[in-house]
Parts: structure tokens; C-alpha cells; sequence
């Protein structure tokens, strides 16, 4: 058999007979009371701020709970007057898991409603970072139709950011801004990447797909170091104004296939 065909066999039998916890790989369906924090890290912490452009408050971990069998993360808007606290602020606060474990060459896959606001980044995304030169990342991201010329008035959910990094800068990444479909129609859809790191006889790539259809190949800059995944909502000064009060992003499950 193979290598291809055996590995296309493994994403087509864990899409249908999830992983048990104790296998090699990752699953979570967030069925039990509270988050598994033996899985998961709950992020307390602010990054990505352009206060020239624009600031935000954050992700904390009181947006982060589990509810009638789904992960619910939330996204307090420029109109949020509780009493939830932010980094700085608050208001533009979200909040995001990571992975404990730290995954490299697989098959990354979320069911997800996204959070329906353009003024909200809803983000699935693996990250290992040691300085400007050496940033290992991959994205999938909404909104999208924002990117350089920057331009948030335009941030539009049925586009995607699908990103991948190996340093910083401009000249180390790949950023494809698509159209890929309706983001709000409030169904569960099914995000994934399958990330192939290369080996002898094997082109380093992403792969990303939509509801299993394949929408985006990157070539360049291919990770190659095991990352934490992560998943949430946060407030990033290039998409639209967060013109609401409270809304969520629902996850019925994650699931991570290792590959050879």
C-alpha cells in the first residue's frame, strides 16, 4: 500500500470512528461538565496589538465554557458593558484554548459554527514560536477580504484567511484571502488542514479543506516543528469594527490524525 493511499485511509476511517482517548492521536467532543485541562491550556493573555490602529482587550479564560455538549468561546463587542475583564480593556475581549501536547505533520479538523460577526477573527490555528526568524504557524481564519491594502470596512465571513508561517515578516508566508461559502447560515461545518511537513518522496504542503472539499495548496514556507493548536475567538485591528454587544463560536469537537 502506498504511503498516500494509507494515510487517505486513515483521515477517511477517524472522520467516521473517532479516536479513542488513549491513541496516538487527539480527539475531544466536549461531552463532559467542564474542559478537560488535562487536554487543554485556557488561554489568559493579549497578543497581535497595533495600538496605532487599534486595540483590544485580550482572551480570558471566562470565555471559554462548555454547554449542551459543545466547546462555547466568547466574543465581548464594542458594545459589552458586564463585568467580564479584559487585558487593558474591556471591551473587544475573546477567549481561545491551546493544546497541551504539541502536534507536528497531520490532519487537523474542527466542527464549528463561527462566530457570526466580521467584527470578531474566529481562528483555528497551530503555533511554535521562538523569535521573528523562527515563527512556525498555520491558519485558517474568518473573516476574510481584508487583507494588504488593508481595508476592515470590507471583512467579509464567507471569505477566509488561510495562512502559513516560518518567521515573521512578509517574505516568510503564504496568505491565500478566498471565497469559500456561507459562514452563517447556522450549521456546523467542518474546518480542516492536513499539513505534510515532507519527508523522502513527500513535497512539503498544506492542504486545507471546507466540508471535505479542498479549496487551498500552499508550497512555500511549510512548518516543520511541532506546534500547540488552538482554537478561538480575538479582536485583530485589520477586520471590521465589533459593532455588538456578545456573541460565540460553537465547537462540537476537535480532532488531530498524526502522520508518519
Amino acid at each position: 500500500m502506498s504511503k498516500p493511499f494509507f494515510l487517505l485511509c486513515m483521515v477517511f476511517l477517524q472522520a467516521h470512528f473517532p479516536l479513542p482517548l488513549g491513541a496516538q492521536g487527539f480527539f475531544d467532543d466536549f461531552k463532559a461538565t467542564e474542559l478537560d485541562t488535562e487536554k487543554w491550556n485556557i488561554l489568559n493573555t493579549k497578543w497581535g496589538e497595533n495600538v496605532s490602529k487599534e486595540s483590544h482587550g485580550g482572551v480570558v479564560p471566562e470565555n471559554v465554557y462548555l454547554q449542551d455538549g459543545n466547546l462555547v468561546i466568547r466574543g465581548l463587542g464594542d458594545h459589552y458593558t458586564g463585568n467580564i475583564k479584559g487585558h487593558g480593556q474591556n471591551t473587544k475581549v475573546g477567549g481561545a484554548i491551546s493544546t497541551k501536547k504539541k502536534f507536528a505533520s497531520g490532519s487537523y479538523e474542527v466542527r464549528a459554527k463561527i462566530c457570526p460577526q466580521p467584527g470578531a477573527l474566529s481562528a483555528f490555528w497551530t503555533y511554535y514560536y521562538e523569535n521573528e526568524e523562527y515563527n512556525h504557524e498555520i491558519d485558517f481564519e474568518f473573516p476574510g477580504r481584508n487583507q494588504y491594502p488593508y481595508k476592515p470596512e470590507d471583512s467579509d465571513l464567507n471569505w477566509g484567511l488561510l495562512s502559513n508561517w516560518r518567521g515573521v515578516a512578509d517574505e516568510h508566508q503564504n496568505t491565500a484571502d478566498i471565497y469559500i461559502g456561507d459562514q452563517t447560515d447556522g450549521e456546523f461545518h467542518l474546518y480542516r488542514f492536513d499539513w505534510y511537513a515532507g519527508s523522502e518522496g513527500e513535497q512539503p504542503r498544506i492542504e486545507w479543506y471546507y466540508d471535505n472539499k479542498l479549496i487551498h495548496q500552499s508550497y512555500e514556507h511549510i512548518p516543520d516543528h511541532a506546534a500547540e493548536f488552538s482554537v478561538g475567538i480575538w479582536f485583530p485591528w485589520w477586520i471590521s469594527k465589533s459593532d455588538f454587544d456578545i456573541d460565540y463560536m460553537y465547537i462540537d469537537w476537535v480532532k488531530i490524525i498524526p502522520f508518519d
